[in-house]
């Protein structure tokens, strides 16, 4: 019986994920917070590695100037308001994709290990930026179904994180620390150049 149980709830939560992406704008939001997490969180989880074999760092020094990631989210919760009113969803998600993009590609090509300081911080910023907004179109994309639409969207998010660190680990022996970090920078551009151009159309034709 409990078996059953068991059964019937897998077959409703699948049905459910199922009818939240039938939903166009669903399937953009979901793919485009899989390729984040992949390309965002398999760049990053090297820049400390970077940083110690590049620039002798040792690996204390570099995992705290990593941590300024976090200090770059503080800085986007407590300034998000204003963030909003000026830039937008579709500007959040545009220059949060640039300044992710000038400061991974920063911390791959920089000759002087201090660049990576403001380079995390911006980077941390630049993530929320995207992610923020990704976030509040999640809670929107399906509004009946609004507790499976961000389930799907947290399910995403953390199998492309898991997918972004398996490809960068394995690509770290062909292309190195510094190919890995330049691939996500370049990759997170696209991407959030591409979501923000569907985001533009999309209240475009909502606001008609």
């Amino acid at each position: 019986q409990v078996r059953h149980g068991e059964g019937h709830a897998l077959q409703r939560m699948f049905r459910e994920f199922r009818e939240v992406l039938r939903k166009p704008w669903a399937r953009v939001i979901t793919l485009t917070v899989f390729l984040e997490g992949g390309l965002v969180y398999g760049a990053f989880a090297f820049i400390a590695t970077h940083l110690h074999h590049t620039h002798h760092l040792s690996l204390s020094a570099a995992g705290t100037v990593v941590m300024l990631f976090g200090f770059g989210g503080f800085l986007f919760a407590f300034g998000s308001r204003q963030f909003v009113s000026r830039l937008g969803e579709t500007g959040l998600a545009l220059w949060g994709g640039i300044a992710m993009f000038v400061s991974l590609v920063s911390v791959a090509l920089t000759p002087v290990w201090w660049l990576a300081v403001p380079a995390c911080f911006i980077t941390g910023l630049g993530f929320y930026m995207l992610h923020n907004t990704l976030q509040t179109n999640a809670t929107q994309m399906a509004p009946e179904r609004r507790g499976a639409a961000v389930s799907a969207f947290a399910s995403c998010f953390f199998l492309g994180q898991s997918a972004g660190l398996a490809a960068a680990g394995a690509s770290t022996a062909i292309v190195g620390t510094r190919g890995v970090i330049l691939a996500g920078g370049i990759g997170v551009l696209f991407v959030a150049l591409w979501f923000a151009r569907l985001k533009a159309n999309h209240q475009h034709n909502v606001e008609r």
